[in-house]
């Protein structure tokens, strides 16, 4: 009996209304490519994982094609992909009436899987298996002191466990993220203190014709500014570009569609022009107080 954290209906719409096992199995693979159609008429369709894809069929097409099981041939009418991990994408699904068939209309299920909404959330999934738990108990008459009657297996706690590791890697990334605006900043700064050292003598012969301190701030700022302006959207067109050719090569490590969003890169590169206009501001004052007899002699 396994409980999985997908985007499936309430499970427990299901024991009120259903009140058979074979219902709720029925409910499980429709989730795949499978339907009542295929249920009602013991169709030899089948939905595989993703591995079993990759193993069977390498680079090439599964859907339409034909495996053997058991001596029987199955149509693959879908290829799944599951969060779970590899465990999870090496099962092949099909519908429960089908299996029953090809083990001489055997009744036996061997297990079930349930899903819940997420939305219900850790309390929400946890009740649901106490309630799941109590319901099968009394309807097959099981004992609720015998532990060897019902094994039901929540990957609720795994789910809490990679949220929550989701969110320390989201604030290992986020200090990253400003270390990084914190270099750039940095580097802007020192190339404004190297482009006023290099201008001395023009600045001291600007100022000597009547170049006010705000004027020649206002330059060096604007030359920081523009600096950080177009290093920063390049940045940014580089980085989408890289994602956007990743595509799918990493999906063998769980990753796919990588993409950042267009707003959060906006808003990043905005800030970095900001802050690399207040870090050209301590350069561009230098360059301001500078006297034009002292610049003038600079060599």
């Amino acid at each position: 009996f396994y409980l999985l954290g997908a985007p499936f209906a309430a499970a427990l719409q299901i024991i009120v209304y259903a009140g058979a096992i074979m219902v709720l199995f029925v409910f499980a693979v429709m989730i795949f490519n499978i339907n009542q159609s295929d249920i009602d008429n013991k169709t030899k369709n089948i939905v595989i994982g993703r591995l079993v894809k990759k193993d069977l069929f390498k680079a090439n097409k599964a859907l339409g094609e034909f495996i053997d099981l058991g001596g029987s041939s199955f149509r693959v009418v879908g290829v799944f992909q599951d969060d779970g991990g590899d465990r999870e994408e090496r099962i092949i699904y099909m519908s429960y009436t089908s299996r029953q068939r090809q083990d001489k209309a055997t009744d036996k299920v061997d297990q079930i899987i349930v899903g819940f909404k997420p939305e219900i959330g850790y309390a929400g999934a946890m009740a649901l298996e106490k309630s799941l738990n109590t319901y099968f108990r009394e309807k097959k008459y099981i004992s609720p002191k015998d532990p060897n009657g019902m094994y039901i297996r929540n990957v609720t706690d795994q789910l809490k466990q990679n949220q929550q590791f989701a969110g320390v890697l989201q604030i290992i990334i986020s200090f990253f993220c400003i270390g990084t605006l914190i270099a750039g900043i940095i580097g802007i700064s020192n190339i404004m203190v190297f482009v006023v050292k290099e201008r001395t003598k023009e600045i001291g012969i600007r100022k000597a014709l009547g170049a006010t301190p705000r004027s020649v701030i206002g330059t060096i700022l604007l030359e920081s500014i523009f600096i950080t302006t177009i290093s920063g959207f390049i940045g940014m067109m580089i980085g989408v570009g890289i994602l956007t050719g990743l595509g799918d090569t990493l999906k063998d490590y769980f990753i796919t569609d990588p993409y950042i969003d267009m707003g959060i890169a906006i808003a990043s590169t905005i800030m970095l022009i900001i802050f690399g206009g207040i870090a050209g501001y301590i350069p561009a004052k230098r360059a301001a107080d500078i006297k034009p007899i002292v610049a003038l002699r600079d060599e």
